[in-house]
């Protein structure tokens, strides 16, 4: 028992060791990370331990914000009685994510307690399991002159809303060749989605690709010119269209694998928050595609770099580290089936 007891002190005194080296923006993206994998008890204790008094003010603001939205005890406001019916499906839609944050082993019944509140908002009190509830919900939300998207996203069932929609044909630069498709602006939202309402709209779902094209949430991003866009969005984005048309049927991480390597190919002003996101938000679980996927790149490219396991790639020149990302993108294509469609190389 002594040796046990020794042991945690020991893992204990270490944590707090590490803790007190990070300056208070790398424990709020630590925090960040725990809510983007939708683990809500990890990011409470992070919240306990970060010192008060600390903070700028947009910093306090968030600590605040998201201690509120995971504390159970306070009401969730809703809205009025008389509300449009999506406004009130959102509100369910919140409650959900709170309570599958707070308790992520318990998903299953939050998920039951979700579809049994959309069925009385529709007059179903029948419903209760969402692959009946959610058709109908987006059906009615669809009446109100709304454009919802549904399904999930990462861990948790999905709700954003949205008014706004332009389509632009665009020509992306990959790091492996240049590649067209249809680019779809989003604006006019009530709701960016689950990620970004847990985050207090510090971070979350900046856009996606379906087959018919890239989705960019409009207010994710202060510009459509800078490299935020170009390469954290537009680049990593496309490579997934590139990589659906390839190779399809791949699964989610390994689609997100070789988005983001496309990423760290490619960046320059951006280079150092995407190793910040990625460190943040790691996990093993390859259901939650984007933090296993993070883990992957950060471990391949330590060997590709021949450093130590926990080595800081920040540190790393970054043309040696764009050079390393686009190794391993290549030696991760030169493993897969030689696609139908290669993408014309730019080079």
């Amino acid at each position: 028992m002594r040796a046990v007891t020794v042991l945690i002190l020991a893992t204990l005194a270490a944590f707090d060791a590490a803790a007190q080296t990070q300056t208070p923006e790398q424990r709020l993206s630590e925090i960040a990370g725990a809510l983007l994998q939708a683990d809500g008890p990890r990011a409470r204790s992070l919240l306990v331990a970060l010192p008060s008094g600390e903070l700028e003010p947009k910093f306090e603001a968030f600590r605040t914000c998201a201690a509120e939205r995971l504390d159970l005890t306070r009401a969730l406001p809703a809205p009025p009685a008389d509300a449009p019916f999506a406004l009130q499906a959102l509100h369910a839609y919140r409650l959900y994510w709170r309570e599958a944050i707070d308790r992520p082993e318990a998903r299953d019944q939050a998920e039951i307690a979700l579809a049994r509140r959309l069925g009385a908002l529709l007059d179903r009190p029948e419903l209760d399991d969402m692959l009946e509830a959610e058709e109908p919900t987006l059906e009615r939300i669809r009446a109100e002159g709304w454009r919802p998207l549904g399904g999930r996203t990462g861990r948790l069932l999905e709700l954003m809303l949205w008014r706004q929609q332009e389509a632009r044909e665009v020509s992306v630069a990959l790091p492996e060749g240049s590649y067209p498709t249809t680019l779809i602006l989003l604006d006019g939202f009530e709701s960016r989605g689950w990620s970004n309402w847990i985050t207090c709209d510090r971070t979350g779902t900046g856009g996606w690709a379906k087959p018919e094209g890239l989705y960019a949430i409009v207010p994710a991003y202060p510009s459509l010119e800078d490299e935020n866009f170009s390469v954290n969005f537009l680049a990593h984005e496309t490579q997934h269209f590139a990589d659906y048309a390839a190779w399809p049927g791949l699964p989610g991480w390994e689609l997100e694998y070789r988005a983001k390597l496309a990423e760290l190919a490619l960046a320059d002003t951006t280079r150092e928050r995407i190793l910040n996101r990625f460190e943040s938000n790691q996990g093993d679980d390859q259901a939650d595609a984007h933090s296993h996927a993070n883990r992957r790149v950060l471990a391949a490219l330590r060997r590709r770099l021949d450093l130590p396991a926990d080595a800081d790639l920040k540190t790393v020149a970054p043309d040696a580290l764009r050079a390393a990302a686009l190794a391993e993108l290549r030696a991760d294509t030169a493993d897969r089936p030689e696609p139908a469609n290669r993408i014309r190389a730019p080079y």
